[in-house]
Formats: structure tokens, C-alpha cells, sequence
């Protein structure tokens, strides 16, 4: 697909359903206030944990399919880092009016591109939370699971105004399909090439005036059966490619898909391989995990979760790790 057909598609628009309110917010963590809020016809929960406020980070976090925001707070425990390492944390809640099965719509158009659908009021939330609560706009981080980790490549390349950094959990690269055949086939397959879809990507951001580095950290099982692995291999490889334009509006391969550093780790209950792909100054830009053995699940998350794999590597400490300290760029 060209670039501009989503133009294309974005200067038709898209209608913003109505959200019906949803359930409770459940515990929260052991301090900080833990609260509901709408917008544009979607509800998402907002974590500010105790002396968080002007000037500091926030995380976005996307659940995945059959999930609800409160639930990905709670199996992911992200509440609980945001509390140790000092940031604000936001849920947007999908409903099942827009998803039978509560999914982002990631493999439409009309929900990914910039100023459209679903990925408009994700950038609409962040804005509103980073201009409530005085928080830094130039460190704004996001990451999902599966349909919300499928969101991620596209929030990054559409808004790069806007985050400055990304965590695909068990997902797939930049407009990985058009429909949701489409979608349920680049699951199980993959996608298009990823090296054409980095581009596309920089091309996307290029279009909006809007070019800057990417940094993006995978994280994927090797025995997920419903995004097969190769997902979490051309989500890496797309953020290469990305990057190695952006750096300098030049493919020379600045950044490239050879890993500069491979490292192997072990879990209480897996073993995993990190890949690092540097820039040109040597810096990790991106970062892949492939964890040995884990199917489609948070890695590292609460036991008993509905989609989590208790004794992997804590994921969401890894991710805040890479996005930690990092700023966007122009």
C-alpha cells in the first residue's frame, strides 16, 4: 500500500461512536490516585502516584484483545513501576460498540492514521493527561499487548510530536494489514516486507513535517500461536529501518537490522535472547526480546492473568528501562 491512499483516507474522517461507561476500576496500587475519565466517546484510567506531577514522564499502555483497561493495569503491574520509578500511567478502554471483542482496530485505516479514528483519541487522551497534570510533553512513552501493541508502530510514526518512545508487546509492525482478514492472516504470517513498511513509516511522519527518532523495544514469545513470532522479528526490523531514515533522510544503513549486540538471559521460569540495534553513535535505538518457550502473554505479569506469563522477564520494567531518560527529537 502507498502512502497515499492513507492520506487519502485520512482526509475523509471517521466517526467517533458513542461509549457506553464501563465497570469499576477495581484495586488500585498502594498509593496515588487511580482515575476514570471520558473522551470523545472512549473511557480511560489515569494512574498519578503520590509526588508525580509537573514535569514528569508518562506511559500509555494499550491492552489487548478481550481485555479491558483495568485489567491490563493488573496483570501488567505497571501501576506498581510507575511507583517506584516516578511517572503517570494512562489505560485507554476500548468498548465493544467499535469491537466486539474489546480490539483496536489496527489493521483500519480510518483508526491509524493521524487526526482519524481510534488513534486520534489515543493522542487526544495523552494530550489531556500530559496537559492536566503538567507533565513532561518530551517524555511521553507507549506499549501494548497484541491489537494494542499492532497500534503502537502506527501512534509512533503518526504522532511523533507526541511520543517519544514505543514498547510492542507480542504485536506487529507499522500498517501490518489493511482489513480484518487481512489482519488475521498477518498474524499468523506476517505481514508486508518490513524494510517497505519502515519506509512507509518515515514517510508517514515525513509527510506531517514530523520526522525523529523512534526508539522501539519488542518483546515476543516464541511459542505465541496467535501472533506468530515472525510479528515481533518485522516489528524490529520496521523500527530499523525507521530509524536509519530518520537519523539523517538517508537509507545507508546508519541503523540496520544486523544486531550490534545479542545477549542471552534466563528468568525465573524462561530463558530469552535481547537483540540491540544501535544508531549511528553507538546508542541502543532499538531492542528485541525473544522469550524462549512463552506464548501470547504479558511476560513477567501477575499469576493467575488471563494473558500473562508469570516468571518471564518482567516486562514492564524492561520497557520502562529503555524509554527511561530518553526525550523526543526532531
Amino acid at each position: 500500500m502507498n502512502y497515499d491512499r492513507r492520506t487519502f483516507i485520512k482526509s475523509a474522517g471517521s466517526a467517533i461512536g458513542t461509549a457506553s461507561v464501563l465497570g469499576g476500576a477495581g484495586s488500585a496500587a498502594a498509593s496515588g490516585s487511580y482515575t476514570n475519565h471520558y473522551y470523545s466517546g472512549f473511557d480511560y484510567w489515569k494512574y498519578v502516584p503520590d509526588g508525580v506531577g509537573a514535569g514528569d514522564p508518562l506511559v500509555v499502555m494499550l491492552h489487548g484483545c478481550s481485555q479491558t483497561a483495568d485489567q491490563f493495569r493488573e496483570e501488567t503491574r505497571m501501576n506498581a513501576v510507575a511507583d517506584r520509578e516516578g511517572f503517570a500511567v494512562i489505560y485507554p478502554d476500548q468498548y465493544n460498540a467499535r469491537n466486539g471483542a474489546l480490539c483496536w482496530n489496527w489493521y483500519y485505516d480510518a483508526n491509524t492514521t493521524r487526526g482519524d479514528g481510534e488513534a486520534a483519541v489515543i493522542a487526544g487522551m495523552t494530550q489531556e493527561t500530559v496537559d492536566a497534570e503538567g507533565l513532561d510533553p518530551e517524555r511521553v512513552y507507549i506499549a501494548g499487548l497484541s491489537a494494542g501493541a499492532a497500534m503502537v508502530p502506527n501512534m509512533l510514526a503518526e504522532y511523533a510530536d507526541i511520543y517519544a518512545a514505543g514498547g510492542v508487546h507480542s504485536g506487529l509492525e507499522y500498517d501490518a494489514a489493511e482489513t480484518s482478514y487481512g489482519g488475521t492472516t498477518a498474524m499468523t504470517y506476517g505481514g508486508p516486507d518490513p524494510q517497505d513498511q519502515g519506509t512507509q513509516a518515515y514517510n508517514a511522519m515525513e509527510y506531517y513535517g514530523i520526522t525523529s527518532n523512534l526508539p522501539t523495544m519488542v518483546i515476543h514469545g516464541t511459542d505465541d500461536t496467535t501472533v506468530y513470532p515472525i510479528n515481533g522479528h518485522q516489528a524490529a526490523e520496521q523500527a530499523t529501518q525507521t530509524n536509519d531514515l530518520a537519523t539523517d533522510d538517508a537509507d545507508d544503513d546508519g541503523t540496520d537490522y544486523t544486531a550490534d549486540v545479542v545477549t542471552d538471559g534466563t528468568s525465573e521460569s524462561y530463558n530469552y535472547t535481547t537483540y540491540d540495534y544501535h544508531d549511528e553513535n553507538g546508542e541502543t535505538i532499538v531492542k528485541k526480546m525473544m522469550v524462549d518457550g512463552m506464548g501470547h502473554a504479558w511476560s513477567g505479569g501477575v499469576s493467575g492473568g488471563e494473558y500473562t506469563a508469570p516468571g518471564g522477564p518482567d516486562a514492564s520494567q524492561l520497557l520502562w528501562n529503555f524509554f527511561e531518560g530518553r526525550t523526543r527529537s526532531e
